[in-house]
């Protein structure tokens, strides 16, 4: 696992109609496989949250098969906005401050988000099944799909 850098400060985050707000540092749990992460908060034009965006800082057999180092989330009422690619192009600066390329993953029936990864070019790397003692197994999640993307 590479050592984690958080003391890094994001600046400024902004692509097409959002802009990302830095929220907090959340620290990981090593003994879980999390590494610590950014946390930001989706904004629209208007000022509207709509969404979040997570930036995992490590590479934890976690992060490199299940999790991802980015994963995001939009509220249900503003998706089909393409909020979640710009939330990644936003970021895009910012990861290149840390890694070359990163690791995108999502479950296979997540059409949205596998459309948002090709839209971004994110290589398809293959689907593995979730580990049983992975922390993504007591969510629920049974197979991911694995893209490389460099940002």
């Amino acid at each position: 696992m590479v050592s984690p850098s958080i003391t890094d400060t994001p600046g400024d985050l902004k692509s097409g109609a959002v802009q990302l707000h830095f929220e907090e540092v959340v620290a990981g749990n090593p003994e879980r496989g999390l590494v610590p992460w950014y946390h930001f908060r989706i904004v629209n034009e208007g000022g509207e949250e709509v969404g979040h965006i997570n930036f995992r800082i490590g590479d934890s057999p976690h992060v490199m098969m299940t999790a991802g180092h980015v994963g995001f989330f939009i509220d249900p009422q503003h998706r089909g906005s393409s909020f979640s690619y710009h939330a990644c192009c936003a970021l895009a600066p910012f990861i290149r401050r840390h890694y070359d390329r990163v690791i995108l993953t999502t479950d296979p029936a997540n059409v949205p988000s596998i459309r948002t990864i090709q839209k971004l070019g994110g290589k398809f790397l293959g689907e593995v099944d979730v580990p049983p003692h992975d922390p993504a197994y007591a969510s629920g999640a049974r197979r991911k799909q694995r893209y490389e993307w460099t940002p």
